[in-house]
């Protein structure tokens, strides 16, 4: 196999982003969820008032990462589930940090709040000089599907429907609901992504159906250590193809990375970091943290790609 020399993040409208995971809260317990894996707290209901307070007092650090970042900025807000905070809660968070820099704002949710309050949530934060971003997650544990898309055909978008979208994980047991979930966003001209679930085994992960509304573009070039270039549509396909040579991660040791650079990833009033500038076995509060002024070297043994990330040998590949 080539040795990787660079892997660059084919960005779009925006140069940085702020992945801000408000909650481990939720009030549904899927099987797939990835969360559970990785947190014992997670999935605690009981942690959401807790973690309202702290979102609160940690915004206006939010906005001086986001102002200290190359570039427009959109902002993640992630859990847990995002709608079990409360609207007006969501909107002091989002007006603490709305400003120049921040182009855009995207929230996930599992789809348990009213229609009502995701339409007044796109409202509000388009008065506030943002768009918003909606990615609805259909869970069918939990919702039936006539349910999810009856709910979902009712969000509306002041500027337009692309921004929000249905997602739905592809399962070795949900194979004839993926096909309708597909079938029914097809008719209805929904924008919608099917993924893999991330925690079957590799040889079911292959069987499994995956699907998007958009035409399929290219997020990722790779390009190898003799010139040859690669590129793949998403991280899933970088992280578990070809390239995948040490255990589904790859080893960037000593390779310049972009993370807390142009990628910032804010875990409740934690920063998870790079080594040496505060990764994610030395934590720091957010008040102490400040964006990279430049891509620094890795020194962890393997990267995910976890989000808008990009690697080389060569720091001006990042800059």
């Amino acid at each position: 196999m080539n040795r990787i020399k660079t892997i660059i993040d084919l960005k779009g409208t925006c140069q940085s982003v702020v992945k801000w995971r408000l909650t481990d809260a939720c009030n549904y317990r899927c099987s797939y969820c990835l969360r559970s894996c990785t947190s014992q707290q997670s999935q605690d209901i009981s942690l959401a008032q807790q973690d309202y307070k702290i979102a609160l007092e940690s915004a206006p650090d939010i906005a001086r990462i986001i102002n200290e970042m190359p570039g427009k900025v959109k902002l993640d807000l992630i859990g847990g589930e995002v709608s079990l905070f409360d609207l007006h809660t969501i909107l002091d968070i989002i007006f603490k940090i709305t400003g120049n820099k921040l182009f855009r704002v995207n929230i996930t949710t599992n789809m348990s709040g009213s229609v009502e309050y995701y339409n007044d949530l796109c409202n509000l934060v388009y008065s506030y000089g943002s768009q918003l971003g909606i990615t609805c997650s259909f869970h069918s544990e939990f919702i039936s599907l006539e349910n999810f898309m009856s709910k979902f055909k009712n969000i509306k978008s002041p500027t337009h429907q692309q921004g929000i979208r249905a997602e739905l994980v592809s399962t070795k047991d949900n194979q004839e609901l993926v096909n309708k979930f597909i079938e029914i966003c097809e008719a209805e001209g929904f924008n919608y992504f099917v993924e893999r679930d991330l925690t079957a085994a590799p040889e079911e992960k292959e069987t499994l159906r995956v699907a998007s509304s958009k035409k399929k573009t290219n997020r990722y070039k790779v390009i190898t250590h003799i010139g040859d270039e690669m590129l793949f549509a998403t991280r899933n396909e970088v992280i578990s193809g070809e390239l995948a040579d040490y255990k589904g991660y790859l080893n960037f040791l000593g390779y310049y990375c972009s993370r807390d650079y142009d990628f910032v990833y804010i875990e409740k009033n934690y920063q998870i970091g790079r080594q040496g500038e505060g990764n994610c076995k030395n934590r720091q509060l957010v008040s102490n943290y400040h964006p990279l002024k430049e891509p620094k070297i890795c020194q962890h043994h393997g990267c995910t790609l976890c989000g808008h990330i990009s690697v080389s040998r060569d720091k001006e590949d990042l800059i």
